[in-house]
């Protein structure tokens, strides 16, 4: 039994007094290594820490290439989504001066009605704007919700 825990002691002996190794990512896109906490840096599987790496010029200028294009990537995508949405608000605005319209000129037809029909009790007979009035019903329930 004694040679069993001694045993299992020894096995468990590295991994109890491993320090943690964290891994993280320098300004130039190069995985570093370190035994200190870096901020945005994740804990690594290695036991050991490696030799430290020199990032290049060539890294650094290759590293600032990518990022300048990203950058570019980002601006032609908001550039596209900004003309996106300002065609959607010129759409919008046009849809809605259009159901304005639509609402005043039926306005417009029933007064006509109603002065065509004054006399009493035949304000409820359809007017020669009978027509008119049915097709800008039906316009403003398709268009202006």
């Amino acid at each position: 039994m004694k040679k069993f825990v001694i045993v299992v002691t020894l096995l468990n002996f590295p991994h109890a007094y491993a320090e943690t190794i964290y891994q993280w990512s320098d300004p130039w896109g190069q995985i570093q290594y370190s035994k200190t906490p870096v901020p945005g840096a994740m804990i690594s599987d290695l036991t050991e820490l490696p030799a430290p790496r020199e990032t290049t010029e060539q890294q650094k200028q290759e590293a600032m290439v990518r990022k300048l294009q990203k950058m570019r990537q980002d601006n032609i995508r908001f550039s596209q989504v900004e003309v996106e949405r300002q065609t959607l608000n010129t759409k919008e605005l046009n849809d809605n001066v259009y159901c304005e319209q639509l609402r005043n000129l039926m306005f417009e037809v029933q007064l006509a009605n109603l002065r065509q029909y004054s006399l009493p009790g035949f304000y409820l007979v359809p007017g020669d704007f009978g027509h008119l009035q049915m097709d800008l019903s039906r316009e403003i329930r398709q268009k202006c919700r």
